[in-house]
């Protein structure tokens, strides 16, 4: 089952203010925090190391257990995750099988982006609508294919418009006209849009969310 975790930073003191918080973190994890130029971002890579190292800990790995591929990517041997942040959001999707997750805070619609990146069949469903509509439909959309990279592990060297998503239907994400072996889900989070997409079928209902005091 892939089970989802969220941490609102919003009271999370800035890293550079208050480094000790990051004690407790990997090396790196910190290291990359500090470096970051603003406060938000510091505040989203701290976010994001401490909401890891609680769901690690919760599963019974130690810290040793994080480990670094060739191009940087963390992993864990016995377990998948991903972690994404937006705005004031931090969220950690974990489970035994392939996992991505991407959230996103409402915004306008990027409808340039859209045209230029997104597969014919996502670009006609979005034609549908307008104004708040296709803000909230564009990153709904946004949210699912960055997911799925994610979740593939291939990222941005896969082209966007390469896949499409069945937002119109069942959700299912096609590839070069073939449905790929995957599952989206979506989380309801005020003010945000929030997919998870895996190999597994079976995913949590709801999202549990971390407070900062239980880190």
């Amino acid at each position: 089952m892939v089970h989802v975790y969220a941490l609102n930073i919003a009271s999370l003191p800035d890293p550079l203010d208050a480094p000790e918080m990051l004690d407790c973190v990997w090396p790196e994890r910190r290291e990359k925090a500090l470096r970051q130029r603003e406060c938000l971002k510091r505040k989203q890579s701290a976010g994001a190391s401490l909401l890891l190292k609680w769901v690690l800990r919760q599963r019974g790995f130690e810290s040793k257990a994080l480990r670094y591929g060739d191009k940087g990517k963390p992993f864990v041997e016995g377990i998948c995750f991903s972690l994404s942040h937006s705005g004031d959001m931090v969220i950690c999707a974990v489970g035994d099988k392939s996992v991505g997750c991407d959230i996103e805070r409402s915004a306008q619609a990027r409808e340039k982006v859209a045209e230029r990146f997104f597969a014919p069949e996502e670009i006609e469903y979005l034609s549908r609508f307008s104004g708040d509509m296709l803000n909230r439909e564009f990153f709904r959309l946004w949210t699912m294919k960055e997911s799925y990279i994610k979740m593939t592990g291939e990222g941005l060297k896969l082209p966007l418009s390469s896949f499409y998503v069945d937002i119109g239907g069942d959700l299912s994400v096609f590839r070069e006209g073939l449905p790929c072996a995957c599952h989206v889900k979506e989380y309801s989070v005020e003010g945000y849009c929030l997919s998870v997409c895996s190999e597994d079928a079976v995913f949590s209902e709801t999202i549990e969310f971390v407070p900062y005091d239980a880190l």
